[in-house]
Parts: C-alpha cells; structure tokens; sequence
C-alpha cells in the first residue's frame, strides 16, 4: 500500500497523539542523561529536545482535516532531534530512540515510509558521531545490526497493522454503504406499501407474533378497525387476532357490528399468518360491506315481490286452463292449444319457483343438526320411485352398511339430493339407471349420484354452475328446466363446508359427487 495521500477527518488529531508518544519516549531518556551525565548534555542535545516539542504545538495547531502528507515534515524532524540528541550522548539508549519516528512512519505512510524513516535511523546509526568509529569492538554489534534490525522489524510490522487495519476500515465502509442503500431500498419500499395501503378502501392491521400491531393504514379513516376494537366478544380484533395465531385463518368471515349511536354495519375479516422466518405474526383485513349486503338484500327482496306476483296470476292461469279442459265438445286444435297453455305456464311456474328458491337460499340459514345421510338418501329415492318407473328408469342405491351421521340441515341436503336424482331420471332413456352412494370418508362424508343417462358435452361442462344455463344435449331432449337447480346444489353445498362437482361423458351418462364435513360447516361458511 502506498503513501496515503487523500484527507482524513482525524489526520491532525493522530499526528499529535503520534507526535506526543514520540515526546513521551524522547523526555524520559533526556531526563535519565541529565540525572546521570549531565555534563554530555551540549547544544546539539537542547535542540534536539526542543525539535520535538516544537513539532508537538505544531500538530496541536493544524486543523483536525489536514493533509496527512505535511506530517512527513514532523516524522523528518524528529528523526533529525535524535540525531542531534545522539551526537552529545551516543548510547544505545538513545539510539533506541529512532524506532519511535520509525513505528509513526510504518503506521502514517505504510511501507514507503516504513522504509524510508529506517534507511535514515540506520543510516545515522551507521555514520555515528565524529570519532566514534575510531574504536570499534564487539558491543556495537548492538549498534550496527541488532537494533537496525528491530527498527526495520518495528517499522514493518506497523505498516503490516496499518494496511490489514485500512482494509478492514474499507471494507467496512463498503459494508455500510451497501447497509445504508439496502436501508433506502427497504424505506422505499415500506412507503410505498404505506401509500398503497392508505389509497385502498379496507383497512389493513399486522400483528406480531405476541398480538401487538405493528403496521395499519387506520389513518385513512379506521373504521373498521376502530368498530372492531371496540368490540370485547369473539368478534373483536383481539380475539381474531388470538384465533389466527392460534392457526385458524379467516377467510372472508362476517362481523356485524352495531355502533353506540344505533347504526348497525358489517364487515368481512380475512386473516394470514407470516412466515416464522421473518418474525412471525400476521396480517387482519377489515373490509366494509355494510352497502353490498344492503343492495344484495333489496335485490333479493325485489326478486322475491316480483316473483311472488308473478306466481299469483300464473296460478290462477293455470287453474283457467284445466277448468276450460273440463269443458265438454271442445274443438281438438282448442284442446292441443290449451295443452300448450298449460304446459308453458307450468314452466313458468316452475322457473318462479327456482327464482324464489335460489333468492331464498342466500338469505335463508342452516339450521344444523346431526342426521343420517342414508335416511335422507332413502327418502329421496321413494319420492323418486314414480317418476322413475314411468322414465323406464331403475334406481338402486350403493350405500354404507352403518349409517353415515353428519351434522348438517337435513331440508337443504335433501333438496340437493332430490335435485340430482331428477336430474338423472329426467336426461336418461328407456332402460337406464340411476346408483345413489353415501359414505363417510376420514372427516367427509360423500354423495355420489351416477346415471347411464345423455350426459353433457365438454363445452358446456365449465358452464354447468352458471344460473339459468341449459346445456346443449339437455335443450335438444325438449325437456323443461329453469337452470337453476345445479347453482343453488353447489351454493348448499359450499354454505355446509364442501363442494358439488360434476362430470360427464356426453352419451355415456354423468357423476355427481357431493362433499360436506361430517363435523359440519364453520361459523363462517354457514352465514355465507
């Protein structure tokens, strides 16, 4: 490493503690001559000790920022002190001296000064005082090669120390310029999730591990988080907060919160936990739905008043109709017309009913209570039995031989399975049949309907959930339906904690397969 020659905030203030410790080791020595041999003590030792300390105000005097490179003028006169110091008294002691500006230089300039204030030293060490090499025995050995010897070994050693210590210095600078960019990056960052978070319009909590929050965008306008907070029951931020570090994650739960001025508003709450390996902890999200349930409600209450006015003269349609059939004489093309009457009437009446059906099911809850699946599976089947035997369509039942108990709402589950069984009996042919399977697997129980039936195109298969959709094979059968039934089986399904699939081949006959908890639903899910 080379003579350093950049600035250095602390150069002034390490060249006067260099230079006092060079003051330090010079006193002592001058001191101990004058007590012995005060007699040896000329000019040339009186300027010698004043040099140094000349130098010492010196560097007390220049500014902290100084050029390091001015203070090779300072390690020039106090080698130039010894030496004057050294020609009244040429002992050893002395001589010894020279290591004190040879150990600054090592430490200051690196190896160049090193080696540089040690070829001087040795060299004054080398010329000696006049006379002095008229009688030379073997005591100067000391002189002439041990202590230059140990005045390069001084010197080197220091430059050693200095460049692994200015390496580590460097690297530690790198270090904390890449720490104070990551910092940047992180901060960057983190405003702009702020920013993100406080322009959503949900309100967003992260907890730690032991509950505490410790980032929320609640200064946007907090009211979820405030309503929440506010609350001391199963439904409060603490006790969510306690349910999701205890494992149970939210998904979309309902919270209903009535204020203390009377004005009632609900919320969905959904909750993650962090990963442990960044502190643990998780995230709540409060969102308000109070709106979407009202429009949601006043939907359904229109669906359900224009139905049920519809369902009325539809009735009283229907009733004319099979009076007018009683009459006696009627024409045949009167008859075939009141046929078609009455046929589209009960169609309507029956896509009323699925209307109402549909909109009575988001709002309507479970009433949930332990029941044997084969049971309602058997009853479904009886009340199946007469339409199946005039379809030409046998039912057989592939059940478990104990009974398969779940906690569910028994109406619901039938209504599902009456759906299913229909729907296989009315898309099957002369001669085709019907298996209706319950079991209990692990911590499900299962409902598999199968038929031998027209079954459904690949086309139409990602659409069969869809309200009001009638696959293309079950149009061309001429056979009525309103499209609903298969949306409200799956909406009863996933409300019990499971799932309704379906699949099919078209002309080899369809599966479908319902899955529920046997524990039954969550809170959740059976106020979805």
């Amino acid at each position: 490493m080379g003579m350093r020659t950049d600035r250095d905030e602390r150069a002034g203030l390490r060249a006067f503690r260099n230079q006092l410790a060079v003051v330090a080791g010079i006193m002592p020595v001058v001191a101990f001559v004058l007590v012995v041999d005060r007699e040896s003590v000329g000019v040339l030792a009186a300027v010698g000790t004043a040099l140094p300390l000349a130098a010492l105000a010196v560097t007390a005097a220049v500014p902290a920022t100084v050029d390091p490179r001015w203070f090779a003028v300072v390690l020039a006169v106090d080698v130039a002190a010894i030496a004057l110091i050294r020609g009244d008294v040429p002992s050893i002691g002395v001589s010894a001296l020279f290591t004190l500006p040879a150990l600054w230089a090592g430490y200051a300039f690196g190896f160049p000064g090193a080696a540089t204030t040690t070829a001087f030293a040795v060299g004054l060490l080398w010329v000696g005082a006049p006379g002095e090499w008229a009688a030379i025995d073997s005591g100067d050995t000391a002189r002439l090669v041990s202590l230059p010897l140990v005045i390069a070994a001084v010197s080197g050693t220091a430059a050693a120390l200095a460049r692994r210590g200015r390496a580590r210095q460097e690297l530690l600078h790198d270090q904390a310029a890449v720490l104070r960019r990551r910092l940047g990056e992180v901060t960057a960052r983190e405003e702009l999730v702020r920013a993100v978070l406080d322009s959503v319009d949900f309100d967003v909590l992260a907890f730690d591990a032991d509950g505490n929050t410790t980032i929320t965008n609640a200064g946007r306008s907090g009211a979820a988080a405030r309503d929440l907070a506010a609350r001391t029951t199963a439904d409060g931020v603490g006790s969510l907060v306690r349910r999701t570090l205890d494992g149970a994650e939210l998904e979309e739960e309902l919270v209903p919160v009535r204020r203390e001025d009377g004005r009632a508003r609900t919320y969905t709450v959904s909750t993650r936990l962090l990963p442990d390996e960044g502190g643990g902890g998780g995230v709540l999200v409060a969102r308000d739905v109070t709106a979407e349930r009202s429009a949601l409600q006043a939907r359904d209450d229109l669906v359900a008043s224009v139905s049920h006015e519809l369902r009325t003269p539809t009735t009283a349609v229907l009733g004319s109709v099979e009076l007018a059939r009683e009459v006696e004489g009627l024409p045949a093309d009167a008859e075939r017309l009141l046929d078609v009457a009455s046929r589209n009437a009960e169609r309507l009446v029956e896509l009323v009913g699925g209307i109402l059906d549909a909109s009575r099911e988001e709002r309507v809850d479970l009433v949930l209570a332990p029941c044997d699946l084969l049971e309602v599976v058997d009853a479904a089947v009886e009340a199946a039995e007469p339409a199946a035997r005039a379809a030409g369509v046998t039912l057989r039942t592939s059940a478990a031989a104990s009974p398969v108990t779940v906690v569910a709402d028994a109406f619901r589950i039938r209504q599902v399975v009456d759906n299913l069984v229909s729907n296989a009996v009315k898309y099957n042919h002369d001669g085709g049949w019907v298996e209706i399977g319950a079991h209990a697997v692990g911590d499900l129980v299962w409902l598999i309907v199968r038929d031998d039936g027209i079954g459904i195109a690949d086309a139409d298969q990602d659409r069969l959930f869809e309200r009001f959709f009638r696959a293309e094979s079950v149009r061309s059968t001429g056979i009525h339906g309103t499209g609903l039934g298969l949306a409200i089986c799956r909406q009863i399904a996933r409300r019990h904690g499971g799932d309704l699939t379906v699949l099919s081949v078209l002309g080899e006959g369809t599966t479908a397969t319902m899955t529920i908890p046997a524990a039954g639903p969550d809170r959740t899910e059976a106020l979805a």
